[in-house]
């Protein structure tokens, strides 16, 4: 049986870290997150391939290549620049390759759900559709299902409003289908839980709800990825890299690559990572699921709880550092508390800065000392958007995040919002900067439909607004600086 990747994303729930990678090339631990997908697609006898992809797609392809390292065969499907694809829409581009049933999996799903017993289960039900369904906290977040004999889907909701889904029972992406199933999908925006799945329902195909208790976590997100990463570090005992070995013999263990340099009355407790140049000064302590990929250097007296830190970062002395992701190059300075945010790319925060949960910085953003920072997704002064009312007649407001752009639709006067949607300079911003094809897709969509006045402010106000919600989001920056030589021991 082949089985579908779907890698064409955006990864939007993970920028700033996707602006200049693919989600599924992001780092988990020891391999990018791609890497545990087809492992676990070749572990269940899936051995031939389909691979769609789109966004920054060479990364992707230049890593599987023709999948011999996994023991698959690979086809790609390349998805058109410029067009913003829903998840069943995209399978549309691969009908010539399914002739037989098939499986459907998303290339940021970490599990360990039996895929041979799933496939067992949809050829005994005899429906046109099997979907992996798993028990979840907070069903108003995910596409629930609900059964009824047999295990048959009686009711499909996409993320229902919460306290009213009648299950807890949540879609994984996990999807076994009929070949004529794709004929039903009718546009490139189709999404499988909206669109496809209730529309399955109506003219009267028979699905059914394959209901799993193993390990399942979406890694699109900030609280997805650590539980993945720390899934992944629970599994190297048995399943390290051969370059890799254990620090002492304490469980759960803590694993490291190369050269490692750690100063003196350093706690650390595993699972955890440690990559080849990782540096830790005196009195650091490290809780469980924190990866330090290659160069992270972490200085006296700070504190990290399952924290991932990319490539060549710096963190300074005595910082708090918790349920976070900093990507390559970024420089923390002393004193710094950081919790629940994802810190983009080449990011340089004061001393004594505090970023607050759900915080993003955009890639090379610099933050001043005693800085607060709550929310703010923020982009460099050179990127900022300037609100013109006409040619050369510049209205006094910028936006340089999210926020101040969303603010400033609200109040700039309505010659600027339509002179710039005539000249398209919204749709080239929130492409070329935000990175969201969706978004400037609906502003081209918006400036076709001819809105002026209110009703373009209106409308302009609800795309962002929708499309920060689903954001609720590797260039190389320059060197840094030489760093001092510590007085580090080598282990």
């Amino acid at each position: 049986m082949k089985a579908v990747v779907l890698a064409g994303g955006e990864g939007t729930r993970l920028r700033p870290l996707t602006f200049t990678r693919p989600k599924p090339m992001l780092p988990l631990a020891p391999n990018p997150i791609i890497h545990y997908v087809l492992s676990h697609l070749s572990s269940n006898g899936f051995h031939d391939i389909i691979i769609i992809v789109g966004y920054l797609k060479d990364q992707l392809m230049g890593y599987l290549g023709d999948g011999s390292q996994f023991g698959v065969r690979i086809t790609y499907v390349v998805e058109p620049e410029g067009v913003a694809f829903g998840t069943a829409g995209s399978l549309k581009l691969a009908a010539h390759l399914l002739d037989e049933t098939f499986l459907v999996v998303q290339s940021d799903t970490i599990s360990e759900i039996s895929l041979t017993e799933m496939v067992h289960f949809h050829l005994d039900r005899g429906g046109e559709v099997s979907i992996a369904l798993t028990e979840v906290e907070d069903p108003s977040l995910y596409g629930i299902a609900v059964l009824g004999n047999r295990e048959e889907i009686v009711k499909f909701l996409e993320k229902p409003a919460p306290g009213t889904a009648l299950s807890n029972l949540a879609s994984t992406g996990f999807y076994i289908l009929e070949p004529d199933v794709v004929d039903y999908i009718e546009d490139e925006k189709w999404d499988f839980a909206r669109d496809l799945f209730p529309y399955l329902m109506r003219v009267g195909e028979h699905l059914f709800g394959f209901a799993s208790k193993s390990f399942w976590v979406d890694v699109g997100e900030l609280k997805g990825y650590l539980r993945g990463a720390g899934w992944v570090l629970g599994k190297l005992d048995h399943d390290a890299p051969t370059d890799a070995r254990a620090l002492g013999n304490s469980k759960p263990r803590v694993f490291v690559r190369g050269n490692i340099r750690m100063g003196q009355r350093v706690q650390i407790s595993g699972p955890s990572w440690f990559d080849n140049d990782a540096k830790i000064e005196d009195d650091v302590k490290i809780q469980p699921g924190t990866v330090l990929e290659e160069d992270s250097q972490i200085r006296s007296g700070t504190f990290l709880d399952q924290t991932v830190t990319f490539r060549h970062t710096e963190i300074g002395s005595n910082c708090s550092v918790k349920s976070t992701i900093i990507g390559e190059r970024a420089i923390v300075g002393d004193n710094v508390t950081i919790d629940s945010a994802i810190i983009g790319q080449g990011c340089t925060l004061g001393d004594r800065a505090k970023i607050l949960p759900g915080s993003r910085l955009w890639p090379n953003t610099r933050v001043e000392a005693d800085a607060t920072v709550d929310g703010i997704m923020a982009v460099p002064r050179d990127k900022s958007f300037y609100f013109d009312t006409g040619l050369g007649l510049y209205s006094g407001i910028l936006a340089s995040s999210i926020g101040e752009f969303l603010e400033a639709l609200k109040i700039v006067p309505l010659e600027s919002l339509e002179y710039h949607i005539g000249r398209r300079d919204f749709e080239k911003w929130t492409k070329d900067v935000l990175g969201s094809i969706q978004l400037a897709d609906n502003i081209r969509t918006l400036r076709r439909s001819q809105s002026k006045g209110e009703e373009l402010r209106h409308q302009l106000v609800d795309f962002v607004v929708e499309w920060a919600e689903t954001v609720s989001s590797p260039q190389e920056t320059s060197d840094h600086q030489k760093r001092p030589t510590w007085p580090l021991t080598t282990v």
